[in-house]
């Protein structure tokens, strides 16, 4: 799993970089207006069936086959909604280019959900070196036709294509790979028995992709730039937070679902949220030394604007990857009802926050979302330590204790970078900022040591020593 995210990420990251410098912070705001529709109806096509499928002990073909005919006409039905509604989202945001990109995006979209089903089977069986190989090669082969698209001036359509392209490699190298074809059948017990599960993540979803992406649709409104910029940002942002998602958080899920130990799977929850605190935490605090030479070095002076932004929204993924943990949680407990009216009450605040902040600015924006994301962190905690039955300040501590050593290899660090910023060039800083940063965070944590850190150290000694054998 983490070859698979890291890879993909590199892919990613690599390949934005390369737009960034080859586009416009307005090319990249027109795909932003539009992206709270996609992930509206990539989270609704499904209704959370996958879920379902991973939460039921033994699935059978039919259930399978079930969701993937669901999965297909719920795709049709998005396809022909993306079309129709193509001039409407245009004239809304008042940009013609709109049309051809709602067109794009729609029949990409219907070719991604025949490829839905055979990822959560490989998922559900835990398959994961070949969902690896499969979500790397479609990565690297749509990036890099995009960026070949981008370079023969193209503009917006490289980013576009990259879209395109990716959804159709995806959902062919998953068929190879799997080596399933789904019957065309369709069961109604089960399409029933599914859907109970996964109703109310899919409102959970769905509603989280409106969290994610109301921003930049509010900015578009006001500015395509504004949007591109705090999109950027939030890019940047998303890169290392979703890798402890994919990489810890995701499996976990599928991990803890199929221990029948209720004991153990109480010990495997309390090491992962102490784990995720100390990793996250670890990684904000170095994503704002690295924010202001990291930035110049990749974007080059065009993007400075999103440095302020990007330093914001470090603090919102910090609290998103510990509500999503606590929301895994709580699907364990199949208190899916919990999850959405949480994320309700999530988007209600965030709509308020950004009503008031929007005549503002950009920053304020930012600034009103990090908030709201804090306080939805806090509220899930509450109702993760009633489902675990531990005392919130047991979990409190836990998490508490995990900070100071960050903290102290962050002010060390900062210090530093006064002294040295103005004579080196971007790139020695980047270097210097993550060396000294992880030395002192290394040395302070064999001072001072810690289990949650000892154990994944010794994991990662033992994997070397293993590679090298």
């Amino acid at each position: 799993m983490a070859i698979d995210r890291i890879g993909t990420t590199v892919i990613t990251f690599t390949g934005n970089i390369v737009l960034a410098r080859l586009l416009t912070p307005f090319d990249f705001g027109l795909l932003a207006m539009v992206a709270i529709f996609t992930g509206i109806a990539y989270n609704t096509s499904g209704c959370g069936l996958s879920d379902g499928l991973i939460n039921k002990q033994h699935p059978t073909e039919l259930d399978y086959s079930t969701v993937f005919v669901f999965n297909a006409f719920m795709g049709l039905v998005f396809c022909a909604a993306f079309i129709f509604g193509a001039d409407y989202v245009a004239d809304y945001f008042d940009h013609e280019e709109l049309v051809g990109i709602m067109w794009a995006i729609g029949i990409c979209f219907f070719i991604n959900t025949l490829g839905f089903t055979q990822e959560t089977r490989m998922r559900k069986e835990l398959d994961i070196k070949k969902m690896c190989i499969v979500r790397i090669s479609a990565n690297l082969s749509a990036v890099t036709l995009g960026i070949i698209l981008a370079i023969k001036g193209y503009s917006y359509w490289g980013i576009v294509s990259c879209r395109i392209f990716l959804s159709v490699f995806m959902t062919v190298f998953y068929i190879i790979a799997s080596r399933w074809i789904p019957k065309i059948a369709f069961s109604m017990k089960s399409f029933k028995e599914l859907f109970q599960y996964g109703i109310n993540l899919m409102w959970a979803y769905v509603l989280n992709t409106i969290s994610k992406y109301i921003s930049t649709t509010a900015l578009g409104k006001q500015s395509a730039t504004s949007a591109g910029i705090y999109s950027q940002a939030q890019k940047m942002e998303e890169v290392p937070f979703g890798l402890t998602e994919s990489i810890f958080n995701w499996p976990f899920f599928a991990v803890a679902a199929n221990e029948p130990d209720p004991d153990r799977r109480k010990i495997l929850v309390e090491e992962m949220f102490q784990w995720l605190v100390l990793l996250n935490c670890t990684a904000g605090l170095l994503l704002i030394l690295l924010s202001s030479p990291g930035f110049r070095l990749l974007f080059g002076g065009e993007w400075d604007s999103a440095i302020p932004v990007f330093r914001i929204l470090v603090v919102l993924g910090v609290a998103m990857s510990l509500k999503l943990f606590f929301q895994t949680v709580m699907k364990l407990h199949n208190r899916t009802n919990l999850i959405r009216n949480l994320t309700i009450v999530e988007v209600l605040l965030q709509l308020v926050a950004l009503y008031i902040a929007f005549p503002y600015g950009l920053l304020p924006v930012a600034w009103s979302q990090a908030i709201v994301a804090l306080v939805i962190m806090v509220i899930h905690a509450v109702f993760y330590c009633r489902l675990e039955s531990t005392s919130k300040f047991r979990v409190f501590l836990s998490g508490l204790k995990l900070l100071p050593i960050p903290i102290v290899s962050f002010l060390i660090t900062a210090i530093g970078y006064r002294f040295w910023n103005p004579v080196i060039y971007p790139v020695f800083n980047c270097i210097l900022c993550i060396t000294a940063y992880s030395f002192c965070f290394i040395a302070l944590m064999e001072i001072f040591p810690n289990p949650i850190y000892l154990k994944y150290r010794n994991v990662v000694i033992d994997s070397f020593k293993k590679a090298r054998l």
